[in-house]
């Protein structure tokens, strides 16, 4: 059996700022992305016939894993039959690219159970035409991005911490702790909105999700300042204490919604098991 079980780390916007909007809809931005580890993990197995099965949340012809599979199959004119097992651990639609990363990692597996020789930058082009998000799980760890996603500079923040668009230089933190709200917010809807309006995605979502002005009031009893990730609902801050994002965490009991306390990592993609 040739299989390979890869694990799939979401990833925060450290920070986000939204450009033009180009004639095919998609808008410029300026981003800096850090990969988690919250992640997804997705197992793969070479088949004679396609399967998908696991934590499958949305209509066959809208799972980004299958279009994946098919946007390669496409690119290299052949059939790559597999069986694809998904445990799903990152929320949808938070803001947190689980499904671009699961969209990435699908790429990446088919690469090693097919010995395609395809490279980071060829995997990471064919990933644009599934989402903007997607060629930055190629990379991972610490990255600025630019365009519509698909210019990736990585960054060391190890060595030169990560400057913000604002000219603030900040290290990274020891820990992430992430407040998820039950509310699903729909990237496309707050592009809209955001043309109409002009607000940033932070008060959009505010409007949109109430409990994000409780988190930020909540936050500042900590001296904290609260940032949200993507198009959000999934709002989030740093910190270096473990028994501080405790405290953060445990004194917010009545929270409707995800807690998550993570660690900055240096890849999105890992390789857990294989057997080839």
């Amino acid at each position: 059996m040739k299989a390979v079980l890869i694990q799939a780390n979401a990833k925060l916007n450290l920070d986000l700022k939204i450009g033009q909007k180009r004639t095919d809809g998609y808008h410029l931005i300026k981003s800096i992305f850090q990969s988690i580890n919250l992640s997804d993990f997705l197992l793969f197995e070479k088949a004679r016939q396609d399967s998908l099965t696991g934590a499958i949340v949305c209509p066959e012809t809208e799972n980004i894993i299958r279009k994946a599979k098919k946007i390669l199959e496409k690119e290299l004119n052949k059939k790559l039959p597999c069986r694809i097992h998904l445990y799903k651990m990152i929320p949808v639609a938070a803001g947190l690219g689980g499904g671009s990363a699961d969209a990435a990692a699908t790429l990446f597996a088919l690469n090693l159970l097919y010995k395609l020789n395809l490279s980071k930058k060829e995997m990471a082009r064919i990933g644009a035409r599934i989402g903007a998000d997607v060629p930055f799980f190629f990379f991972g760890g610490t990255c600025k991005i630019e365009g519509i996603g698909e210019k990736i500079k990585p960054i060391n923040p190890v060595r030169k911490g990560v400057r913000l668009f604002n000219g603030v230089k900040k290290n990274l933190p020891e820990f992430f702790v992430l407040f998820r709200p039950h509310k699903r917010i729909e990237t496309k809807k707050m592009y809209q909105l955001h043309d109409k309006t002009g607000k940033t995605f932070f008060t959009l979502a505010k409007e949109l999700c109430p409990e994000i002005k409780n988190l930020e009031k909540y936050f500042s009893k900590f001296k904290l300042k609260l940032k949200m990730s993507g198009s959000g609902p999934t709002v989030f801050c740093g910190v270096d204490s473990y028994d501080l994002a405790k405290e953060i965490v445990e004194d917010y009991s009545t929270f409707d919604g995800d807690i998550f306390i993570c660690r900055p990592q240096k890849e999105a993609l890992k390789i857990i098991w294989k057997t080839l």
